[in-house]
């Protein structure tokens, strides 16, 4: 039971990331690796806004959230809207750059020191066997009504059926009638939002630093393109792999392993916590070598 709630904590934040890195893929077809970088920016605006302002940390969060989708269209409409007839290779070259600027200012206003929100100290609940603290219950609990709401503007809503249309097929959406700067610049909000929800869970569940968002583009990308890039329910099943994965992985005593080489031990062989990044490149190499278009991809032409 410990194992399902760290890894449900740990899809839910990768979750957040990879949904809005696929929606920007599907309409842009770019891998915008600025996107990590909203995630501290949303964690530390949540910072700021309940230590130097006093808000409550609920509501500064949900200011936070607003700001980081409008830092989004901001990032688009200074950057990549006009780079839009460019390569990929030079829109992801000014990604990284963008990137690394967003990072730079974040060091800037708040240092490179690790931060943490004043949540105090918290009783643990005791579920079935595991150990879960109520701040991941929230974290939980909100990343899953997020990815439902999002699924209901997807299906049920003009501004979802515009979003797919776009990414199907952006020349065509257009001469349907379908105002696509306009999708672009919801795609980029929402995305941006949902990263930058994903970096105050990471912060209330670890702490905050400058590089947060590097340091987790490796199993977000991972569980983009393991789902299927340009999918968000792809990104989502993705993120899923990759939290169980990460958390199994290192659970797993490999003595038997070590004594079938005939290597002694002394019956407890697990995988340094060092190794965890490797864990998403596996699954990764494993998927692209079996299924090169992802778990629900589609096969291209």
């Amino acid at each position: 039971m410990q194992i399902i709630f760290d890894s449900l904590v740990r899809s839910s934040e990768i979750a957040l990331l990879a949904v809005g890195l696929t929606m920007v893929y599907s309409v842009l077809r770019f891998p915008n690796f600025s996107h990590v970088e909203f995630a501290p920016l949303g964690a530390y605006l949540a910072l700021f806004g309940t230590v130097s302002i006093g808000l409550p940390l609920w509501f500064s969060a949900i200011l936070a959230v607003i700001v980081a989708g409008l830092a989004g269209i901001a990032t688009d409409r200074i950057v990549f809207a006009k780079l839009r007839d460019r390569s990929p290779i030079m829109l992801m070259i000014a990604a990284f750059a963008a990137g690394l600027v967003i990072r730079q200012i974040l060091r800037m206003f708040w240092g490179p020191s690790p931060k943490s929100y004043p949540t105090g100290l918290m009783e643990p609940l005791h579920i079935l066997g595991g150990t879960v603290t109520p701040i991941q219950v929230v974290i939980i609990l909100a990343a899953l009504a997020c990815l439902a709401i999002f699924h209901g503007l997807l299906t049920y809503t003009k501004l979802g059926i515009a979003m797919r249309a776009a990414a199907d097929n952006a020349n065509l959406a257009q001469a349907s009638g379908i105002h696509t700067e306009r999708v672009i610049r919801w795609v980029w909000f929402i995305g941006s939002a949902f990263a930058g929800l994903g970096g105050i869970f990471l912060g209330l569940d670890t702490q905050i630093a400058p590089m947060m968002g590097f340091g987790i583009i490796i199993p977000v990308f991972c569980a983009a393109i393991l789902g299927g890039i340009g999918s968000p329910y792809g990104a989502i099943l993705g993120a899923v792999i990759i939290g169980f994965a990460e958390n199994v992985g290192l659970a797993i005593n490999f003595s038997w392993l070590y004594s079938a080489l005939g290597v002694a031990n002394d019956g407890f062989v697990f995988m340094p916590s060092s190794y965890k990044p490797a864990i998403p490149f596996a699954f990764l190499i494993l998927i692209l070598l079996l299924r090169p278009q992802g778990l629900v991809g589609r096969r291209s032409k």
